[in-house]
């Protein structure tokens, strides 16, 4: 009796070991579909800091009158 009693303690622990590495195996999975996505997200962010930075810098250009000056080069 204390047999079988081991042997289904065994076989429960066995499939709870497997189901967590299931776990285990999909939440790397999503974990490297987030390192992804955040990549993705920062890029967009570089870009959008860039581009403001650029319209800041327009408009600072503009108010020292530098627009004109490069017309008239151009």
């Amino acid at each position: 009796m204390e047999e079988n009693s081991l042997e289904s303690r065994v076989s429960k622990l066995e499939w709870s070991l497997d189901k967590q590495s299931e776990e285990i195996n999909h939440l790397s999975e999503t974990t490297d579909r987030l390192k992804k996505s955040l990549y993705g997200i920062e890029r967009t962010l570089i870009q959008i800091r860039w581009f403001a930075m650029g319209g800041i810098a327009l408009y600072i250009a503009d108010q020292f009158g530098l627009t004109k000056v490069l017309q008239l080069l151009g």
